[in-house]
């Protein structure tokens, strides 16, 4: 946002960019906040603290005609009711990527390599269960030859995917809480393998060859982020400006360059012809985009509470 958007924005306004770095807390200054005051002109937020936000009125409704570049972006990145109700432009952030030390653990390429007897004890994965166990998840639909049908075994039987991961805790060596948390286990040989977020590893791969990942296409899980305008926003049409310019090709060709995602098919091809590490990861055709997909936030959504006392229970502390 410093090196790509601020400067291009303000050679566009002629207005100073404030940045505020922070994520858990973005929301709480938005509920704390005057009305019409909210303390950010534009947010990005996610589907963990963003759907109650939107429930509960914290975000206006976008003018889509303000934001022509919403067009461009790939249909199914859309097809949420965050979007169709108007309160936030969604798109894939990190996708869930299958990490390891090539030199000490064999390439893996299906989830079901997570379950491999010699890496009892070595695996690393996210302390969060919106992702592990959507992870394990994959795991269990691999091993019964149902790849692919991870996102279904979680709207269809949670129990059955919750008692897997109570099962399959005891491989887990690190449930590491930051991506360098990770990053740092795996280049140090404290796991082997696991999932991380692909942002980050992307950028350490580029600084250690001995760090590799797959990205089954089978079960490819994404992070689901989207901005929003807070309610009372002052500066509307500011606020619009910055959006439409976060979505143009060129501000999505240059944050991909940095390791993530987008939402555009456009700016995903001309990245991927560059860049084959960064292909190996992301979508980048017509096909691969009518395959994307969000973890399952809804269905989360509807037991959030439950699901997060069940994990922290019986799989964190009973491993």
């Amino acid at each position: 946002m410093r090196e790509v958007f601020a400067p291009r924005f303000e050679a566009l306004t002629g207005k100073k960019v404030e940045l505020t770095a922070g994520w858990w807390e973005g929301i709480a200054k938005v509920k704390a906040a005057p009305a019409n005051n909210p303390p950010f002109d534009l947010m990005i937020t996610d589907a963990t603290q963003g759907f109650p936000a939107a429930r509960d009125g914290l975000f206006q409704p976008i003018d889509l005609s303000m934001v022509p570049h919403h067009r461009d972006l790939a249909a199914v990145t859309l097809d949420h009711w965050v979007f169709k109700e108007k309160v936030g432009i969604p798109y894939p952030d990190s996708v869930m990527t299958l990490a390891y030390r090539h030199d000490i653990a064999k390439r893996p390429t299906h989830w079901a390599d997570l379950l491999a007897g010699e890496h009892t004890g070595q695996l690393g994965l996210y302390q969060h269960f919106y992702m592990s166990l959507y992870t394990f998840a994959a795991m269990l639909a691999d091993s019964l030859g149902k790849a692919g049908q991870a996102h279904a075994m979680i709207e269809s039987d949670l129990d059955e995917v919750m008692r897997f991961a109570r099962e399959q805790a005891k491989r887990v060596k690190l449930w590491w809480k930051t991506s360098p948390d990770m990053i740092l286990a795996l280049a140090q040989g404290g796991a082997r393998l696991g999932n991380m977020h692909s942002p980050e590893y992307i950028q350490a791969m580029r600084e250690n060859n001995q760090l590799a990942a797959v990205v089954p296409e089978a079960d490819r899980a994404f992070v689901q982020v989207f901005w929003a305008i807070p309610a009372g926003c002052p500066r509307l049409e500011l606020a619009y400006r910055a959006l439409n310019l976060l979505f143009s090709k060129e501000v999505q060709i240059a944050m991909a360059k940095r390791g993530s995602a987008t939402s555009r098919l456009d700016a995903a091809q001309f990245v991927a012809e560059g860049d084959p590490l960064w292909a190996a990861l992301y979508p980048h055709t017509s096909g691969q985009f009518g395959q994307l997909r969000y973890y399952p936030y809804d269905r989360y959504a509807r037991d959030w509470d439950e699901i997060t006392d069940v994990w922290q229970r019986t799989v964190l502390e009973q491993r």
